[in-house]
């Protein structure tokens, strides 16, 4: 089949547009990792002496606020594994359920029952599942609220996830910067998955590059640190202050994404934020980094739904939330926050393109001139140039979080990647078109949580 001149010229202008944007796409995450080489960002190194200093301060009491829905299966390992591990003392649990998961219920007050200096049952007001800000803010105030009744005023706010595993220098890493900082946000990994696990992979990837250089460029610029979820930590300043400022809500409602918003908020509230990146050089020479570690889906379609969930949250209802407040820095910030969706379109249209070219010369056709021009070339030339350097930014950032044999996946991964995130923006614009026509709110969307195997069981490692 020959192409007509219309199909030409159609075809030349989608590949122009396609590869331009690409371009332009590829050019800001290159500028990243250009700020991240000149400004010689990298995780900062803590020896023996200077963590037997941070230990030395006056412990500040700590609550970990963890909202559960349908959790009884993990939270019972994740809070034993974890008060056996924490090298901290002024902590507690507060662990959030409904009324109506009676199983999540049982096994948090078996818990509390066990851990009676460290874990507190918080039951929801409401049936669930809400939101998970709502429970998160139900947490909140009944422990503001049992403050008065112990005497025991709380000085730091963590969130974390039933499904966490707590560094055991977590606490005294933030105890430390919270004498600067109302909001501390530490790094988010996943643990090691077997290499033939593509879709739990790719959170290896995307966390090992963005918790080891993207959040340390967007703290050396200035721009808001948004909360992962986990990991976050906030002073009772900040607390009480998004409290008062959003009607006795500690995080909005409204949102899939409330981790996100408070962070974003907190900056333009007054609030000094700080993205703590760690390694800790123990005395055989290794390093670990302080961090949270959990797993992450390994579903292909859990995948898929649990991003969609963060696209929506970030790109859809963050715009319609938080619009493009902030300075210029913040605001290309926030773009390339809400560029996912945009980019999952540019993938499937690069896609096209390809496969256009492709069946061009399997026909024999010649390529329209527009597209043999030394300048669409050259493009295409940098494109595929730049996205090999990117490749290679994520295979190094891999190493250093897991290993070599890991980042050796990368590629297959980055391709997989982004299938999962086309899919997931697909269905993130259908909930939120659907959201406005109904006026409802999405609700908690659940993701399925495991432990490490051998993680709180009674003589098992950790």
């Amino acid at each position: 089949m020959e192409w007509t001149w219309e199909y030409h010229d159609a075809f030349s202008l989608l590949s122009w547009l396609v590869v331009m944007a690409t371009a332009a796409f590829i050019l800001d995450d290159l500028f990243i990792d250009v700020v991240a080489v000149v400004r010689r960002l990298k995780p900062q190194r803590i020896g023996h002496s200077a963590l037997l200093t941070m230990k030395s301060l006056k412990q500040k009491h700590i609550a970990i606020m963890i909202a559960n829905w349908k959790e009884a299966d993990v939270i019972g390992p994740m809070i034993r594994g974890n008060v056996q591990g924490i090298e901290y003392q002024n902590y507690k649990f507060f662990l959030g359920v409904y009324p109506n998961d009676i199983a999540t219920w049982e096994e948090a007050s078996k818990l509390e029952r066990l851990f009676p200096d460290r874990v507190v049952v918080v039951v929801n007001t409401q049936a669930g599942p809400t939101s998970k800000g709502q429970m998160l803010n139900e947490i909140a105030r009944q422990i503001i609220q049992s403050e008065k009744v112990t005497g025991q005023t709380m000085d730091l706010f963590l969130l974390q996830d039933s499904e966490d595993v707590l560094h055991p220098h977590a606490f005294t890493l933030m105890n430390y910067h919270s004498r600067e900082a109302d909001f501390i946000q530490i790094p988010v990994f996943s643990f090691d998955v077997p290499k033939s696990s593509l879709v739990g992979g790719i959170y290896i990837d995307e966390f090992s590059e963005a918790h080891t250089k993207d959040l340390l460029v967007r703290q050396e610029l200035g721009a808001a640190i948004p909360s992962a979820g986990v990991g976050t930590c906030m002073s009772r300043n900040l607390v009480t202050g998004m409290m008062a400022r959003q009607n006795g809500q500690l995080l909005k409602e409204d949102t899939l994404t409330e981790d996100y918003h408070l962070g974003i908020i907190a900056k333009p509230m007054g609030f000094k934020s700080r993205f703590v990146c760690a390694e800790l050089e123990k005395p055989d020479g290794q390093k670990e980094f302080i961090a949270t570690r959990e797993y992450f889906p390994s579903d292909f379609m859990a995948s898929v739904r649990q991003k969609s969930r963060w696209t929506l949250g970030i790109a859809y209802q963050g715009f319609h939330n938080l619009q493009w407040g902030g300075t210029l820095v913040d605001r290309y910030f926030l773009l390339r926050d809400r560029k996912g969706p945009a980019n999952s379109i540019l993938v499937l249209l690069s896609i096209l393109v390809l496969l256009g070219m492709f069946a061009l010369r399997l026909q024999g056709e010649t390529m329209p001139s527009l597209l043999q021009s030394p300048f669409f070339v050259a493009l295409l030339s940098f494109n595929a140039v730049a996205m090999g350097i990117r490749i290679l930014q994520r295979m190094r950032a891999v190493i250093r979080v897991n290993d070599f044999s890991q980042a050796l996946m990368v590629p297959v991964r980055w391709v997989l990647a982004n299938v999962v995130n086309l899919l997931a923006a697909l269905k993130a614009h259908r909930m939120f078109k659907q959201s406005q026509k109904t006026g409802e709110r999405p609700v908690w969307i659940k993701t399925e949580h495991k432990m490490p195997a051998h993680f709180g069981v009674e003589g098992g490692a950790q």
